[in-house]
């Protein structure tokens, strides 16, 4: 069994937040999405604790991959105009090339 030490930095966090801006599909680390997160960054945090805030909504992030440098994290959104219906969503880190 492979364990996941918290660092000094990581003493009292409970989550992180991480944005997403309609239009593309990056994480960013900061409200204005602005700064796209690293791959080894948003591993490190899907591992510890991650929120992801889309539209002002905050979600749990579902499942996380890495191909090719690029690290993507998947999330359920509900579709608000069917309400049995989920939608999958993606966010990339700032390897990813669109």
């Amino acid at each position: 069994m492979n364990k996941i030490y918290e660092r000094y930095e990581d003493q009292h966090v409970r989550n992180t937040y991480v944005y997403a801006k309609a239009g593309d599909t990056y994480a960013y680390a900061d409200e204005a999405t602005t700064v796209k997160v690293a791959a080894e960054t948003l591993i490190d945090l899907f591992q510890k604790g991650i929120i992801i805030v889309d539209t002002g909504i905050e979600y749990k992030a579902t499942s996380l991959s890495v191909s090719a440098g690029v690290a993507t994290l998947t999330y359920v959104k509900a579709d608000k105009t069917t309400a049995t219906t989920a939608v999958l969503t993606l966010l990339n880190s700032a390897e990813y090339v669109a």
